[in-house]
């Protein structure tokens, strides 16, 4: 695992996340920008027409414009990783992706407004109690017992080989077919790692400790029913959503957006918000605008934390 240190956190490399991380550098302040896998609703956009300055301009790159910008800061970092655990408003504040710890002083979250991720019957309420998004992080408190990965990326056939590395009984089950699965799968079944495609996991169920203690899934053909036993979940196919920030303390309005002041701050102190992840007008003028707003305001919230050290 990475261990990184800075002053700002920005969770996303949309509009919002890059806006306020230029307004941080130009700042002088240490900045992280995290970059997760999903793309930004800037980078789907096939052309932008309504941008100041840009009559016509493609999405990425328009996108890549503003990515530019910010690595022209050279106390600005980007680095990739979707969030996977996070503790605010202790100080410190502690974020986890599948390969660093990062700690920073202060927190913009940019994670833009997304496509719905998919939830899992039962998955909620059991993570920590058999259901992990990280194997890395986790997997060596299941040696020797039984453990899942849904997914069918490079990332989780990676993560299935160091598991059996670990002493883990690994298995991989996924919604797609193996023929779609990237080369690497061969390693995998090679080392003797038992791939089960084409199977969605629709409930995940508990023991009366409220322990993990098995997954019903069903054929994407058939439909058939079949259940597994295990010890843990690794899922790797999706993320949890803002419910994420909400369990970390952050207040979410009916809608699941982030709610946030005329500063851009949360109800945690340190902790700022900009771009589609707080609702409002799905706009790139909107989002950098906030983003900006964020940058500015984290900036003074980092000297008010100085004069009173």
């Amino acid at each position: 695992m990475e261990e990184y240190k800075c002053e700002v956190l920005i969770i996303g490399a949309g509009p919002a996340g890059l806006s306020a991380g230029v307004y941080c550098g130009r700042a002088g302040r240490e900045t992280i920008i995290l970059k997760g896998k999903e793309p930004s609703a800037l980078e789907q956009a096939k052309e932008v027409r309504n941008y100041l300055g840009f009559e016509d301009i493609e999405g990425p790159k328009l996108l890549e414009e503003f990515m530019e910008h910010a690595k022209s800061h050279k106390n600005i970092r980007i680095i990739r990783g979707d969030v996977i655990s996070l503790m605010v408003g202790m100080g410190a504040n502690m974020i986890s992706t599948r390969t660093s710890n990062i700690t920073a002083d202060a927190l913009v979250i940019a994670t833009g407004g997304g496509k719905r991720k998919e939830q899992i019957k039962g998955e909620d309420t059991l993570i920590g109690y058999g259901v992990s998004y990280c194997a890395l992080c986790d997997g060596p408190l299941y040696r020797e017992k039984i453990v899942f990965l849904y997914g069918s990326d490079e990332e989780v056939l990676e993560d299935a080989l160091v598991l059996k590395q670990m002493g883990c009984i690994v298995n991989i089950i996924s919604d797609k077919p193996n023929s779609e699965f990237p080369p690497k799968v061969n390693e995998v079944k090679e080392n003797g790692i038992d791939v089960h495609d084409k199977m969605k996991i629709i409930e995940i169920t508990s023991d009366q400790q409220g322990i993990i203690d098995k997954i019903i899934c069903k054929n994407v053909d058939s439909e058939e029913l079949q259940e597994f036993e295990l010890d843990c979940l690794f899922i790797l196919s999706h993320m949890p959503s803002n419910t994420m920030f909400k369990k970390a303390g952050v207040e979410l309005d009916e809608r699941g957006n982030i709610k946030v002041n005329a500063d851009q701050e949360t109800n945690v102190k340190g902790v700022y918000a900009a771009g589609d992840v707080t609702g409002g007008l799905f706009q790139v003028a909107f989002a950098v605008a906030e983003g900006a707003k964020a940058g500015i305001n984290v900036s003074k919230y980092l000297r008010s934390l100085k004069k009173s050290q």
